[in-house]
């Protein structure tokens, strides 16, 4: 009995310890438009300083950015305000 408690306050542990945390995906458009790479690179170089942030995407054809991040560290109005800082407005897409 105590071994298999053992075991199983073991896996408990280790289920803790190995998890990933929670991220969550926000795709938005950008006003002003992406129009070229430098767009994307001006993004991704500032929006990446966001705590939080995990994976940062950009797509001048389809207009969009789309942002993986940890829902604990970081909220929209996060990003919103980041965007605002290098010229951009934001837009749930």
């Amino acid at each position: 009995m105590k071994k298999n408690l053992l075991v199983a306050f073991m896996l408990v542990v280790a289920g803790n310890t190995f998890a990933k945390t929670a991220a969550d995906t926000l795709v938005v458009t950008t006003q002003p438009q992406m129009h070229c790479q430098n767009c994307e690179k001006k993004i991704k170089s500032n929006i990446r300083f966001v705590k939080g942030t995990k994976k940062i995407d950009t797509s001048v054809e389809d207009q969009k950015v789309t942002i993986v991040y940890d829902c604990k560290k970081a909220k929209y109005d996060d990003y919103v305000e980041a965007f605002k800082k290098i010229g951009y407005e934001i837009k749930k897409k």
